[in-house]
């Protein structure tokens, strides 16, 4: 049986030309994943992160901006056994990415701060419980769909991440804007 990993990232990054953030009408290519294949039995592993980054407009404004991003030179495939299917199911684990850049953004816009350092805290608290559940939400994505295998499971989690990310539509702005109260 092949499984497929995965390497979950939750941190601040720089973008670079081996990076690509999430764009709705743009899905990952077989090509995207230029790292070396580990020497384990998998298909595939996908690398990303939820980047964000706070700085100060004016005295009384922040803006928080969030991307989900992929590595590509740390995602890699075992181009022998590499199906449409596999790389559907990799997209979504970055369509998820998205999801919880959106989660984040909508709990960021319902917060109230004082200064910067109480944006960096309030962010951060944020950002870490996102990190913990995704890790979760990951989990049983794989854990259900068995990597890709069951093959009802995975159209399943298709819908449903689809629809999150659409209840979520509100949210698709990369940039908060913060107040200062």
């Amino acid at each position: 049986m092949f499984f497929i990993a995965i390497t979950l990232f939750f941190g601040i990054s720089s973008y670079s030309s081996q990076t690509i953030i999430w764009q709705e009408n743009k899905p990952l290519k077989w090509s995207d994943f230029k790292g070396k294949p580990e020497k384990r039995f998998a298909v595939a592993s996908t690398s990303y992160v939820i980047d964000m980054v706070t700085f100060e407009i004016t005295q009384n404004q922040f803006k928080v901006s969030t991307n989900a991003i992929f590595y590509c030179k740390d995602s890699w495939k075992n181009n022998k056994w590499i199906s449409d299917a596999i790389l559907k199911h990799e997209q979504l684990h970055f369509d998820i990415a998205e999801l919880f850049s959106r989660k984040m953004r909508e709990k960021v816009t319902q917060i109230v701060v004082k200064n910067y350092d109480d944006l960096k805290q309030q962010t951060d608290k944020i950002y870490y419980q996102l990190e913990k559940e995704m890790d979760v939400y990951q989990n049983l994505y794989d854990d259900e769909t068995e990597n890709s295998m069951n093959k009802l499971k995975q159209q399943e989690w298709e819908s449903k991440v689809k629809n999150d990310l659409n209840n979520l539509s509100n949210f698709k702005t990369k940039d908060i804007i913060v107040h200062v109260n």
